[in-house]
């Protein structure tokens, strides 16, 4: 099988559906990542709310929400 599209059918999205998805965790994730490492090295530098730990775990729990019921309702 395609490996372009053998997980992606297997989650019941098109490729590029699975893109745009896929980039937007990875966008935000990527900022968490930065705030965090500025953080570790100058630890005076303070980590917006909006990217601290338990909001991340928040924008990962609605992002799989999300997912669920767009798939569900397609």
């Amino acid at each position: 099988m395609n490996p372009f599209t053998e997980h992606t059918q297997a989650q019941d999205l098109s490729y590029s559906e699975h893109w745009f998805f896929a980039m937007g965790v990875a966008w935000r994730l990527l900022n968490s990542v930065f705030a965090f490492t500025l953080h570790a090295i100058f630890p005076f530098i303070h980590i917006d709310s909006r990217l601290d730990f338990e909001a991340t775990m928040v924008f990962l729990n609605e992002q799989n929400d999300w997912l669920e019921n767009f798939k569900k309702n397609r």
